[in-house]
């Protein structure tokens, strides 16, 4: 219940900050346009089926923002028409109506193991085939509906392709300030805080300078180099984090307050560069806020060079993070100066690419992921088997209820029901409250306008654009204004527009129940997820402990190797996050032990930032030649990893070898050779951190053992 109330407010909240007006409008003016040709030329009937195929692309490019793939696009597009064709050539036969319904939805629900937007393209397969494939007709009469639902939705897709070139940046400049001042707040945290939440930032403002309008722009190269620094400074602030951890835990009587101090000029000069994005670079004083930072790290670069106890040198790995970081921060402010002096005159138009055959191996490679999750304890497979039967189910119900819009039962569970209880519950009561508010939007407006189909145009248009405007900064008021644009179009047709509200917001709610109680009867195994995503997260930091090994004994490795492996192991760790907490969120008798999901995610971070450390580290000069101690602990710290995911993938494993006596031995070999204090500083964090891990595990006490 408290889970349910927390969700039924935000579901009421407004991020106003994120409105987007004029990608409203864009998104908006296509569906507008076939509506307002399809009465002028067609039929009423024509013109509805054109904007909801219309609607339908532009959710999901909404949902796939900024970056939506033409392809899929287009796929979905065609996959909405063969829906609308099959569903209304099997309409005069129910049972096989509903026999068709039955692998369709397994089919759709399985695609969302390649992703939220692609889990879209399968829930408007269903409500293509259950909502508009619902009239029973000829082939023939199948397939002119089912092509003006395509038609809708490529001139949709055409539309979003030509409108948004932008004329400016101001929407990535923005993106790019928001990913400056969230690595400002990290570096002002608790250095046990979780940097994910500013890795999506980061990862949100890359995306908004890959979208495909902006191909060949040179001005977005420099953008793009400015996010490699906020890309950095996030790396050296994460690495720092554990340090400062093993700094905290050290002597007491020492003074490391200057650190902090610095961390906060680090933050400042952070936020003067995003107001240099946002706004321009004459209304930034981050020269002035480089020039505080550098006060405070003058005197730290003196404060701990003699000192030899443990927290001295780990100190003396702060400030050398610190000294980065300065120059990052000075790199990145001269870029943003540099952009002053660029416009967006530098843009061309791409050739049109050849066309090509089609690309079997990424086809093969997307059939072998959909066969490994066909098995019970797969989410997306008992999604799908869900689906598969909620559904189907829900449509019969209907039928036998004589329920007046029947067909939106089934739409109801096809939207709401989600592989995740959480999700479940928090779109699921966001989808309630808006059809709640947008069915009293549109009998409100209807009863008291009484609009003729030019009226109706107009509404259809401002209903449209605040749903897209708000997309982002509400799903229930966005939901609410499709709610009510579906119900002015569907005005043109129908002569009781109060009741059909009505029914739709009954449908909506018996449809929620119905995908509830689904999913409690036979709810997603969270262990499974856990354990997959944990064992993920195992195998990346193994090959990105093995990248950074051979970067510290100087072999010649790529360096987009090792960024690559890093990222990697970064997105195993939120992915993994993430799995923990969708986990603790389920019901009571499915949900792991919390304490246990994330001692180990801590214990993981740990991990993960001594393999930064010892990365950076070398990449500076921190290096040694190899000696057969150091191969024998850098062996045994990889079997480990390995074994981890072994063991959380329920593959054959044996027990973690206690690493301290190896570390020792090297530890002594380091010493012989002189190589640099840091070297061993890192060494014995990873230890300590692969053996706790082992620990929460239980391989060092009952090697062997299954989980």
């Amino acid at each position: 219940m408290i889970e349910t109330r927390s969700a039924l407010r935000n579901s009421l909240k407004v991020d106003f900050s994120l409105l987007t007006p004029v990608a409203g409008a864009i998104t908006a003016l296509p569906l507008v346009a076939v509506f307002v040709l399809g009465l002028a030329f067609g039929t009423t009937r024509n013109a509805i089926a054109m904007a909801i195929g219309a609607n339908l692309i532009a959710i999901i490019s909404l949902v796939g923002a900024p970056r939506l793939s033409i392809r899929l696009a287009i796929a979905d597009a065609m996959t909405m028409g063969l829906s609308v064709f099959v569903g209304t050539v099997t309409g005069p036969y129910p049972w096989l109506h509903t026999a068709v319904l039955v692998p369709w939805c397994f089919a759709a629900g399985m695609l969302v193991v390649f992703g939220q937007t692609q889990a879209v393209v399968g829930s408007q397969a269903i409500i293509a085939y259950v909502v508009l494939g619902r009239f029973s007709g000829s082939p023939l009469r199948a397939f002119h509906l089912s092509l003006f639902v395509v038609v809708g939705a490529l001139v949709e897709v055409l539309a979003l392709v030509i409108l948004r070139l932008p004329p400016s940046l101001r929407y990535q400049r923005n993106r790019m300030a928001n990913a400056f001042e969230a690595v400002g707040e990290l570096a002002q945290s608790d250095p046990h805080r979780s940097a994910i939440e500013v890795i999506a930032t980061l990862d949100e403002a890359e995306r908004a300078l890959s979208a495909p309008s902006l191909f060949g722009r040179t001005d977005v190269q420099d953008l793009r180099a400015i996010l490699d620094q906020a890309r950095r400074i996030l790396l050296e602030l994460t690495t720092m984090a554990g340090l400062r951890v093993r700094l905290a835990a050290g002597d007491p009587s020492r003074d490391y307050s200057g650190i902090a101090t610095c961390l906060d000029a680090v933050a400042g000069d952070l936020n003067e560069i995003a107001v240099a994005l946002r706004r321009s670079p004459q209304s930034s004083s981050w020269h002035l806020a480089t020039a505080r930072f550098q006060e405070a790290l003058t005197p730290l670069q003196d404060a701990f060079r003699l000192g030899e106890t443990d927290t001295d040198m780990i100190a003396r790995q702060c400030v050398t993070h610190l000294a980065a970081i300065g120059g990052q921060l000075r790199s990145a402010g001269n870029l943003v100066e540099s952009t002053r002096h660029t416009n967006g005159q530098h843009v061309w138009r791409p050739s049109v690419p050849v066309p090509q055959g089609p690309d079997y191996p990424p086809l093969l490679i997307d059939l072998s992921i959909v066969r490994g999750s066909l098995q019970l304890r797969s989410p997306a497979f008992r999604h799908a088997i869900r689906l598969a039967v909620a559904v189907p189910v829900s449509a019969v119900v209907g039928s036998l209820l004589s329920l007046p819009r029947g067909y939106w039962l089934p739409f109801a569970v096809a939207v709401i029901l989600k592989p995740d209880y959480s999700t479940l519950v928090k779109r699921g009561l966001g989808r309630v409250v808006g059809t709640a508010l947008g069915a009293t939007v549109a009998a409100i407006l209807v009863s008291e306008l009484h609009p003729n189909l030019w009226l109706t145009a107009v509404l259809v248009a401002l209903t449209a654009w605040v749903a897209y405007t708000s997309w982002t900064a509400s799903f229930s008021v966005a939901i609410a204004f499709v709610t009510a644009m579906v119900l002015i179009l569907l005005n043109t047709s129908l002569s009781d527009t109060v009741g059909t509200a009505f029914d739709r917001l009954i449908d909506i709610s018996l449809g929620g129940a119905i995908a509830v109680v689904t999913y409690l009867i036979w709810p997603t195994s969270p262990r499974a997820g856990v354990s997959e995503a944990q064992s993920a997260l195992f195998t990346a930091l193994r090959r990105y402990l093995e990248a950074a090994i051979d970067v510290v004994e100087a072999r010649p490795v790529r360096p987009a190797l090792v960024t690559e492996r890093s990222r990697a192991a970064r997105v195993a760790w939120a992915k993994a996050e993430a799995a923990v907490g969708r986990s603790v969120e389920e019901p009571a008798a499915t949900r792991i032990d919390p304490s246990e999901g994330r001692g180990l995610l801590a214990t993981t971070l740990r991990i993960l930032r001594a393999i930064h450390a010892l990365r950076i580290d070398a990449e500076r000069g921190a290096t040694i030649a190899g000696s057969a101690e150091f191969e024998a602990l850098s062996a045994g710290c990889l079997d480990a990893l390995e074994r981890l995911g072994d063991w959380f993938a329920s593959q054959p494993h044996g027990a973690v070898v206690e690493l301290r006596p190896l570390f020792e031995s090297a530890e002594r070999s380091l010493v012989r050779v002189g190589a640099p204090e840091s070297i061993a500083l890192h060494l014995d964090e990873l230890i300590n951190a692969i053996n706790t891990a082992s620990h929460l595990s239980g391989l060092l006490a009952a090697a062997g053992d299954g989980p």
